[in-house]
């Protein structure tokens, strides 16, 4: 591993007042599936909000946010993201639950209004609807119910058509959709919003033959090479001159000589450790992921695993394929792993999944009707109880597929969203007491330590002429984190640009955005690790104050 040196500079930093030039994304290379992505999600946040800066501060904003995104969320999937402890949500936030609460498609629709079809005629009768819809499941009020049977276009004689409202559903929700991204495309200033912003290529899909920079930080010349390829800068470059004062570093990667790498087999358990002299007192073991690698599907399913089904006597069970999921669900969140759950573990498995705790009331009417060893669920009592869950909806899944997405599983059963941790603990001489301690979602917990460890072990370098703002970088074999700390006693915004970057892919999954950093405080910026670890990977990032 090499890290590259600007002569008559420090390690790793260069000053910059940059001047790069002005030119459009070119038209030939239609967007990757990512960009589109953030695209949607920029576009259905700056519909409710006047900056991607701005955070969501209520569960009504997040909801429609979320239905500008093409979404429809129920009031239990908004209570998974907004519980009793949050405060607020940020932009990176609303695109992690755009990921996971994927868009209803009408095939899903049409099914669980067929459920309703007694009688197989594409209507159901607006008394039947009546009492499903404030009955059963998460319950509508009787106007909300008016509303539906009101609607012109999909009522006719007392009964509620729904093949022609999943139709126009969609289309409403298409429609939503392509007029928040049209309104974007439109604006000239929102198409300028700096947080999120994805309207350049990535460096690595851009065909043009850009120069390879050398393993040093980029001289004038190198610059000037860069800002005249037209066809590979956006007009959102244009806003250096807004500028205060920029900072930039460069790292160049050499290949990960074990051919092993822990990079290649995401699914496999891989064996990390540590060793050293602890002094008495209360650590905390925070385990956790960059977030670089986690952000997309391996593979498009295109097929749905099947939940539950019924017997020939009408009865509902589990299927095979279900149950052998919630059993691995069953093992993570038996944290002493003593084959039981008790309340407290059950609980982090209920804040994981619905956003609310079970009481001592509830856990023990739980315990009263599933098997139960010790005051603690069985693994039998826990499947026991999901099925419960679907006797409850008369065999609808989707309450059990809001569990099972919540726990990191797409529509095929795969662990494709989550990287469960197992943690061993060996010590000399002393029994360590060891407890699971429940991070709840916007704690910062982990933000602290990261930022913390960045700090003590990373290379600083002060933003010139702003000796308050300061960029830390920490380099490992595998990945490089940076994190910027505000010692001032006002608010700053710092743009990040990644363009000219190699092999590189981050958390954040965009090439250039903006954070917001707070007075007197720290934040991450980045995690960034190589898109392919078996070649070299260049981390070329200009850090620039915002005026």
């Amino acid at each position: 591993m090499r890290m590259a040196i600007s002569p008559g500079r420090d390690a790793s930093f260069s000053s910059q007042k940059s001047a790069l030039s002005e030119s459009p994304r070119t038209k030939r290379f239609p967007l990757t599936e990512e960009e589109i992505f953030y695209m949607n999600c920029r576009a259905a946040y700056l519909t409710v909000f006047k900056s991607s800066l701005e955070n969501i501060i209520s569960k009504e904003q997040l909801y429609l946010a979320l239905q500008h995104a093409g979404r429809n969320p129920s009031q239990k999937t908004i209570n998974k993201y907004w519980t009793p402890q949050t405060a607020k949500l940020n932009f990176d936030d609303f695109c992690i639950i755009l990921r996971k609460e994927k868009p209803t498609s009408k095939a899903e629709l049409l099914k669980s209004f067929k459920q309703l079809d007694v009688n197989d005629n594409g209507s159901i009768l607006h008394t039947d609807l009546y009492k499903l819809l404030t009955k059963r499941g998460e319950k509508m009020t009787p106007e909300e119910v008016d509303a539906i049977i009101s609607l012109a276009d999909v009522n006719a004689d007392g009964k509620f058509d729904y093949i022609k409202f999943c139709k126009v559903y969609m289309t409403t929700n298409e429609q939503c959709l392509k007029t928040t991204v049209e309104k974007l495309e439109v604006d000239s200033k929102l198409r300028r919003q700096q947080f999120g912003s994805h309207i350049e290529g990535s460096p690595e899909r851009d065909p043009s033959p850009v120069p390879k920079p050398s393993p040093r930080t980029i001289r004038k010349t190198d610059q000037e090479t860069f800002s005249n390829k037209g066809d590979t800068r956006s007009s959102l470059l244009a806003a250096t001159r807004k500028f205060k004062t920029s900072v930039s570093c460069t790292i160049t990667m050499d290949v990960n000589s074990n051919r092993n790498s822990k990079l290649t087999e995401p699914d496999s358990i891989k064996v990390f450790g540590w060793t050293g002299e602890l002094g008495p007192g209360i650590y905390w073991l925070i385990p956790s992921t960059t977030g670089c690698r986690l952000r997309k599907e391996r593979k498009p399913i295109t097929e749905e695993a099947q939940l539950v089904y019924r017997d020939e006597t009408g009865e509902l069970f589990l299927t095979k394929e279900f149950r052998s999921t919630l059993s691995d669900i069953f093992e993570v969140i038996d944290l002493d792993g003593n084959g039981l759950l008790s309340l407290e573990e059950y609980n982090f498995f209920e804040l994981r999944t619905s956003g609310e705790k079970c009481d001592e009331d509830a856990w023990a009417v739980c315990r009263d009707n599933f098997d139960t060893k010790k005051n603690e669920l069985t693994r039998q009592g826990f499947m026991d109880l999901n099925l419960m869950e679907a006797n409850d909806r008369e065999g609808d899944p989707r309450d059990l597929w809001v569990t099972v997405h919540s726990m990191g599983y797409n529509k095929a059963l795969e662990l494709t969203e989550a990287c469960p941790f197992i943690i061993d603990i060996y010590a000399d001489k002393c029994k360590p007491r060891i407890k699971a301690v429940h991070m709840e979602a916007c704690s910062g917990q982990l933000e602290k330590a990261i930022c913390k460890s960045v700090l003590n072990k990373g290379n600083a370098r002060v933003m010139d002429g702003y000796e308050d703002i300061i960029v830390h970088t920490y380099k490992h074999d595998t990945w490089i984190t940076s994190v910027i700390e505000n010692k001032s006693d006002n608010k700053v915004i710092i743009h990040i640009n990644n363009e000219l970057s190699k092999n590189c892919v981050n958390n954040r999954g965009l090439n250039i955005f903006a954070v917001e950093v707070a007075p007197k405080s720290t934040m991450v910026c980045q995690h960034v690790m190589p898109l392919n670890e078996r070649q070299e990977w260049i981390y070329y990032c200009v850090y620039s104050l915002m005026s």
